[in-house]
């Protein structure tokens, strides 16, 4: 059986006809579709790209795993320009699908969801996070995609959220409201896939600790959505008051240079340090490693596959109360994403309380092993099986 899958990445095609991403849409995330469908065919906005511009870039497409482009678009100008264009390509991308899976909050996933409905078939969601707070800069955007999506989760024969509670109060499924039942049905499990060799053992401070690196991690640091203002501000902060701390931020993105320069400006730049674009999570965790807290004043996300990361090598990790996240950290490691001095004075509690780092380590460890790739991998499996079963009866009737 051939399933679609709408997603909210941007995808690189080089002359030679294969299909890159920058990271986490490589092919080995698409293999879990497979579990439970023969060929997966994968929609996505692409541009070309030189094989040199791909270097280092993940690999898309393989054994069963095929791309249908969408027209490349970014912000309200392009997406306007290109408008039809993407219409007709979105049409063209759901006329040979058995089922689709739709993730959700993406204009382009919602815009190939409105096609595909049409169709009459079986299709599932998977929510990612919420569009209330992904779409927060435009008032518009956020009413509009909001109520897209809570209108999308009671029409879907089947909803997956990322996180436990958070996403299904808000917008709830079917299912949910109504009783699963074989047409209508939920389930819950994040996209992340941790291997039992990504967890590493509790960490020992040193008694006499005087040096701290902080961790941030971003994809896409094109917006100031994951922090990045409030960590540099509490470097700043924390350095003037003789602590000696720098921060690594993991990711690349439009806004890098506007972070270096801010840096600069506050005289902190040589505590900071980008790494650029790192694809393999591998080396994601290699430096999580050398860090030692895990700062993220996110301001929006689903259940965030950074904090789970950094939970799984066991670092404590400090975050905000936004979606999903609570779900993870205890209360008294959650601030407002600009609350700067009580970021601050929590760091400084904690350089101050070698044990309770170690506690908090041995904690987030044992958190994160809830999300590791085995248990995940049923959930899955059983979700994708219900809408395979769904289709293969929808078939039978025609």
């Amino acid at each position: 059986m051939n399933l679609l899958v709408a997603a909210d990445s941007l995808l690189f095609r080089t002359p030679d006809g294969k299909y890159w991403c920058k990271t986490i849409y490589g092919y080995n995330f698409w293999l879990r579709y497979l579990t439970e469908f023969e060929n997966v065919a994968v929609v996505s906005r692409t541009k070309t790209a030189s094989l040199i511009e791909v270097q280092g870039y993940l690999r898309v497409d393989g054994p069963n795993v095929s791309v249908l482009e969408l027209p490349y678009m970014r912000g309200v100008k392009q997406y306007i320009a290109n408008y039809f264009s993407f219409r007709k390509a979105a049409q063209r991308a759901v006329a040979n699908a058995e089922c689709a899976l739709i993730r959700l909050p993406s204009v382009s996933a919602d815009m190939v969801l409105s096609f595909y409905k049409k169709t009459g078939k079986p299709y599932a969601l998977e929510v990612v996070a919420d569009p209330y707070d992904a779409y927060s800069s435009n008032k518009i955007a956020q009413a509009m995609y909001t109520r897209k999506l809570k209108d999308a989760a009671l029409q879907a024969n089947g909803v997956s959220y990322v996180t436990k509670y958070y996403l299904q109060n808000n917008y709830p499924s079917y299912s949910r409201i109504n009783g699963e039942t074989n047409e209508y049905f939920e389930s819950y499990f994040s996209t992340i896939d941790l291997p039992d060799s990504y967890f590493s053992t509790p960490r020992i401070f040193e008694k006499d600790k005087k040096k701290y690196t902080i961790i941030h991690t971003a994809n896409s640091i094109n917006n100031d959505i994951k922090g990045h203002e409030t960590v540099i501000k509490v470097l700043k902060e924390i350095r003037e008051k003789q602590y000696d701390v720098n921060v690594i931020f993991i990711g690349d993105g439009s806004k890098r240079s506007y972070y270096e320069q801010m840096a600069r400006e506050m005289n902190i730049s040589e505590f900071v340090t980008f790494t650029g674009l790192l694809s393999s999570s591998n080396e994601v965790r290699e430096l999580l490693m050398e860090g030692d807290i895990f700062l993220f004043p996110s301001k929006a996300e689903g259940l965030p596959r950074a904090v789970i990361e950094a939970m799984a090598v066991g670092l404590p990790c400090i975050s905000t109360p936004v979606n999903g996240i609570p779900e993870l950290l205890n209360q008294e490691f959650l601030y407002d994403p600009l609350d700067v001095d009580g970021f601050v004075n929590k760091l400084i509690t904690l350089f101050n309380s070698t044990s309770k780092l170690e506690e908090m380590s041995r904690e987030n460890i044992e958190k994160a092993k809830e999300y590791s790739y085995d248990k995940l991998l049923e959930k899955r499996k059983q979700y994708y099986r219900k809408l395979r079963k769904l289709t293969e009866n929808y078939n039978s009737k025609k």
